[in-house]
């Protein structure tokens, strides 16, 4: 049977989009039928003439992916604001039932699937309606928090994890992004690890991108470093 893993960030731009291709490309790479799902997608970009995912198109890069984008993307909006804005903006109705459906499709084609969020886990798919925190739970599968090594990490993780856990959803462990080995990094993890006893289970260190074709090979190497493959299968 298929298993889910939900990624969310402690805030926007912590590094979701970066760690689920993390996870994808280990899996991939250890001979496990794995695919990336992004439910919606606000802040599209123009591949081909046609609106896509850049989330899903950076996916697919590191992780060696041939999946349709259409297969791993339900809703792809222009704007990059808050998923419930862009759609009002754009006259485009979020169908829960929809995404539920892309999901249990690609159920039917892999074993694992990585569930990409929006932002935090209090962010709107539908304006007083319909939460990021509810798709976890109609899609009934655990959570992975992404957050940030330096300063204002603890405050931040602390309070997703606790709510995350008030709503009865299981949170299977954090992993840190952007570690530059600073001092103060290393007691924000081990404060966070006491606090919330939640494993922290990968610390991912903050790399000198390029902007080339390099950049790709050098992601995997880190990954290959900082995410193990039992750590990861731990958390389905």
């Amino acid at each position: 049977m298929a298993k889910g893993l939900f990624v969310i960030g402690t805030d926007t731009d912590v590094g979701k989009t970066f760690i689920t291709a993390g996870i994808v490309y280990i899996l991939r790479k250890n001979n496990y039928n794995a695919v990336s799902f992004k439910p919606v997608q606000s802040g599209g970009i123009i591949c081909n003439s046609k609106l896509v995912s850049g989330d899903i198109e950076f996916i697919k890069r590191v992780a060696g992916l041939k999946e349709e984008y259409c297969s791993m993307n339900s809703y792809c909006l222009k704007e990059a604001v808050s998923p419930h804005i862009a759609a009002e903006r754009e006259n485009i109705n979020i169908d829960v039932y929809r995404i539920i459906d892309d999901y249990q499709k690609l159920k039917d084609k892999y074993d694992f699937i990585i569930v990409e969020g929006a932002g935090g886990v209090i962010v709107p798919l539908i304006r007083n309606k319909y939460y990021i925190y509810d798709l976890i739970k109609d899609l009934n599968i655990p959570v992975v928090i992404v957050a940030r090594a330096g300063v204002g990490t603890i405050n931040h993780t602390v309070l997703t994890v606790n709510y995350i856990k008030s709503l009865g959803i299981n949170v299977k462990g954090i992993i840190i992004n952007n570690y530059s080995g600073n001092f103060y990094e290393d007691d924000n993890i081990e404060v966070i690890k006491k606090i919330t006893k939640v494993d922290v289970v990968g610390v991912v260190n903050k790399l000198d991108l390029k902007g080339n074709e390099d950049d790709i090979s050098k992601i995997r190497q880190e990954f290959e470093k900082s995410l193990k493959i039992q750590d990861i299968l731990n958390m389905f």
